[in-house]
């Protein structure tokens, strides 16, 4: 951890257009949300609203703190948090709210922020699949309580492994620094000068998941170039659109991508026992696929969380398939892609 590290999480806040809130890097997302909850003191005894449907990384960021994870089911739509289900799991013993932006797609954050606010809750945002979203003209990140974002290897933009935690509290950001950094109390400004402080103290329990000068590097040049990313996305996803739309097999966003900078392309199949045979069609082909996400509710260390109604969840799993989405793609690549999945739905 070094100036470059800095000078990364500087151009963080240039991008997110963020004003009097503060980026925190670390090594992954999974750390970022570990040390959002550490902030907020989450611990055993307490309970976290969390979608099933997303990935168990934020599951097991959470459930390190000794907290107890409760299923929340989802919105049909765009496939976030449903906030009229939040509110039918509140208990004396929640404490917090994962809410998750799929995909690209920002979730109903305000309506999240409502909630917690009425029953004096903390929301994380874990919105690894949405850097450079916009929520109703304002960037993923700008507002909100705590949003973390992820700079993995196949995100937006990737620091081949990284993330950062976005608060609005300057207090947080030295809470932050300590929790990411063993929980030495002094060290942080001294290394963004390329120095070392060798008078500190250790005022917490903290753990070792900064991110280090070397992918500060690529993320800054990373930085330059995320518009271009988005934009390709943007239009190979619009591609995908075009041609799947006269498909009646498989259900597609209603959107038209102009304000979501998209992580994943993925289509919904109305026929869920279609899709393994779909996925070795394409596998045949040379086509890879994937599924996003999974319902951690089924997973055997989650089997005794508390949970309500999950119907959409259960529908979703079944039908979701990600198909390859990445910046420079060429249109040959494209056309393979389409060609594979029309020919299975046209026999």
């Amino acid at each position: 951890m070094g100036k470059l590290s800095q000078q990364f999480e500087h151009g963080l806040a240039d991008f997110l257009q963020l004003d009097d809130r503060f980026p925190v890097s670390t090594n992954s997302c999974t750390e970022a949300i570990h040390l959002a909850a550490r902030l907020i003191g989450l611990g055993p005894g307490d309970e976290v609203i969390c979608p099933a449907f997303t990935y168990v990384a934020g599951h097991q960021a959470i459930s390190r703190t000794g907290a107890e994870i409760v299923f929340c089911d989802i919105e049909s739509e765009r496939l976030g948090v449903d906030p009229q289900k939040i509110s039918e799991l509140i208990t004396d013993r929640t404490k917090a709210i994962l809410a998750v932006d799929y995909l690209g797609f920002p979730c109903r954050l305000d309506e999240v922020l409502q909630i917690a606010r009425a029953h004096g809750l903390r929301v994380i945002e874990d919105a690894a699949h949405a850097f450079g979203s916009l929520s109703d003209g304002r960037p993923v990140g700008s507002f909100g309580d705590l949003t973390c974002f992820s700079f993995g290897p196949v995100k937006m933009i990737t620091t081949l492994e990284g993330g950062a935690v976005v608060t609005g509290s300057a207090e947080d950001v030295q809470v932050l620094h300590e929790l990411r950094h063993l929980g030495i109390n002094s060290d942080t400004d001294a290394r963004y000068r390329n120095q070392r402080n060798w008078d500190f103290d250790v005022v917490r329990q903290g753990y070792r998941c900064h991110l280090g000068s070397v992918p500060s590097a690529m993320g800054l040049a990373q930085l330059k170039l995320v518009e271009e990313f988005i934009r390709n996305r943007q239009d190979y996803c619009r591609y995908y659109d075009s041609a799947f739309a006269c498909l009646a097999d498989v259900e597609l966003f209603d959107t038209d991508w102009k304000d979501v900078a998209p992580y994943i392309y993925v289509l919904r199949l109305r026929d869920p026992d279609r899709r393994q045979d779909l996925i070795g069609h394409l596998k045949e082909r040379g086509i890879g696929t994937g599924i996003h996400f999974l319902g951690a509710h089924e997973f055997g260390f989650y089997a005794d969380s508390r949970r309500g109604d999950l119907s959409v969840t259960e529908r979703v799993t079944a039908q979701v398939l990600t198909l390859p989405l990445h910046p420079y793609m060429s249109t040959e690549t494209l056309d393979t892609v389409i060609a594979g999945v029309s020919s299975f739905f046209r026999g």
